[in-house]
């Protein structure tokens, strides 16, 4: 229902591949776990891979496990893989690593998918409830104080925002994903749209055909989705003793590490039809009122 940063451009996943595999030349260098989490229809994928031809050493030391639960995703996956030579790739449902190979693990546009608990202040605190009228078959909002001592010291946080969105699921998660990392060392790179200071307006929301709709109609058709809280990860990820190794907006990352160079590549010899096309492409990765800034940059490693 939306369009991610690898569908508007091969350069997003060139400069990521790039990054990965300087990574893996500098710190790994032996047979390792090549990991995506929730790859859409995996072009990210194919982008990296074949960035990984600068270095086939890379490629060969790479078992490559796409994490994704879709079938139907799934079946795309293998499909476009197939079209672009790419074999031996293992597919589980969930975030269940057994061997002890060094990691590599990226994901784009995957925490924001996760389930999430609404709050709002009004000198006390409220958390947001949808109830389901059988008889009339219509979904609607209500709110119920929070008297969960606990919760409440979680949510003091959140006191000067007033508002407050948390995923247990989202935590564990990545909890899970830091807990393999120190065991296995390695890289993990996420980009997502979020925030670390908590924003003052609640950020769920359902896109359907390219285009914003409301949480309560067409349910179960629609993409839905939240930001991502990256301090929560960032604290997460200190807690077990992981080194942040980056922590930026998209703009910053992308052109930090090449991506304006990489354009003018592209540009040369092009006519004018597909230079502009290309520019317009870089653009949206960047511009501040798109992806630029919206969009962050965590990385998070173990040697």
């Amino acid at each position: 229902d939306f369009i991610t940063a690898p569908e508007i451009s091969q350069m997003f996943g060139e400069i990521l591949g790039v990054y990965l595999i300087n990574f893996w030349q500098k710190n790994i260098k032996t047979n390792f776990n090549l990991i995506e989490l929730g790859p859409g229809s995996g072009t990210l994928l194919i982008d990296i891979l074949r960035t990984g031809k600068i270095n086939k050493n890379f490629l060969n030391a790479a078992n490559i496990i796409l994490i994704e639960k879709n079938k139907t995703l799934i079946k795309q996956q293998k499909i476009n893989l197939e079209n672009s030579n790419i074999n031996k790739v293992n597919w589980f449902n969930n975030f269940n690593i057994k061997n002890k190979k060094p990691l590599i693990i990226f994901s784009n546009e995957f925490f924001d998918c996760f389930p999430i608990r609404q709050f709002y202040k009004k000198n006390i605190w409220y958390e947001k409830f949808v109830k389901y009228n059988k008889s009339q078959k219509i979904f609607s909002f209500f709110s119920e104080k929070v008297k969960n001592a606990k919760l409440l010291s979680k949510l003091k946080r959140f006191d000067i925002s007033g508002i407050a969105e948390i995923s247990n699921s989202r935590k564990k998660y990545f909890e899970s994903i830091c807990k393999l990392l120190k065991s296995s060392k390695g890289i993990f790179i996420t980009i997502d749209y979020g925030y670390q200071i908590p924003p003052k307006q609640f950020t769920l929301q359902t896109i359907s055909k390219h285009k914003k709709t409301h949480l309560l109609e067409n349910i179960g058709n629609q993409d839905i989705t939240a930001h991502v809280d990256f301090d929560e990860l960032i604290n997460i990820a200190k807690k077990n003793e992981l080194k942040i190794d980056l922590f930026c907006n998209q703009r910053n990352f992308l052109i930090d590490f090449g991506l304006y160079e990489r354009k003018r590549v592209l540009q040369k010899n092009k006519n004018k039809i597909i230079s502009k096309k290309i520019e317009l492409d870089y653009d949206r990765l960047i511009n501040k009122y798109q992806m630029g800034e919206i969009f962050k940059v965590l990385i998070i490693s173990c040697l």
